[in-house]
């Protein structure tokens, strides 16, 4: 796997909250309310969640005709850092973190890490940043942007997070209110992530780093307001670093 599949990988796995069918700890039950009200409803319940823990999570990976599978956790602290981790067959193959302006991975197995910028210096920004990212892992990291959705009266809920030249939205069952689809897409670059429901399983589009890949999430436990210590630290003098840019 090359160190650019690797980061993209990692933001994949990001997405194992929406994805997935979870099973929720310490989060009160919620009412049958739908569209608009019921998200607003689910706010208002879940105000105090600043964190969010997913742990046991399975997902398989498959691009470039080539497929992995792994347990993962993942870990999000809100407005601050993201952090995942995958084992494959009991041994830690891959940890990794994302900062507001910067992402760095652990590749466990060859010994190298990573560390790429999240914001260009020059030239035009990527399709997502942290912000994107934050808010495709929980629906409850939405509730602080409720005046960028609408509710569509149909089948879902929009957000829309527009920027010069980058369309970014995100549709959210007005029943359920699980993630449907997302697009996040430079009008200048061409460049994209998109992803959407298909049954069980989510699939994302991409030529934000690499080619098409597709990842499919199941089961998982997820709670919220737990504090975990979360070690990035190598020896240095068993590692080799690489930056990207």
């Amino acid at each position: 796997m090359s160190r650019i599949q690797w980061i993209l990988g990692l933001l994949a796995l990001f997405l194992l909250q929406e994805c997935g069918a979870l099973k929720e700890l310490s989060v009160p039950t919620q009412a049958g309310l739908k569209g608009m009200a019921g998200l607003e409803e689910s706010c208002q319940a879940q105000d105090t969640i600043r964190s969010i823990l997913i742990s046991k999570a399975e997902a398989i990976l498959t691009f470039d005709n080539e497929r992995y599978e792994v347990e993962v956790t993942i870990y999000s602290l809100r407005d601050s850092f993201i952090y995942l981790s995958a084992v494959n067959s009991g041994y830690e193959i891959l940890r990794a973190s994302v900062m507001k302006d910067s992402i760095k991975v652990i590749n466990r197995l060859d010994k190298i890490v990573y560390r790429s910028p999240l914001e260009r210096k020059y030239g035009y920004q990527y399709p997502v940043n942290f912000r994107d990212l934050q808010n495709l892992i929980s629906r409850y990291y939405l509730c602080n942007d409720l005046e960028s959705a609408h509710d569509d009266h149909m089948d879902h809920i929009v957000f829309e997070f527009d920027e010069p030249y980058v369309k970014k939205r995100i549709h959210l069952d007005r029943e359920g209110l699980l993630m449907k689809t997302f697009e996040f897409y430079h009008q200048q670059t061409n460049k994209y992530l998109m992803g959407e429901r298909q049954e069980d399983a989510f699939r994302i589009y991409s030529n934000f780093m690499i080619t098409e890949f597709e990842i499919v999430a199941r089961g998982g436990v997820s709670t919220y307001n737990r504090d975990i210590k979360i070690k990035m630290d190598v020896n240095p003098r068993r590692y080799t670093f690489t930056e990207l840019r």
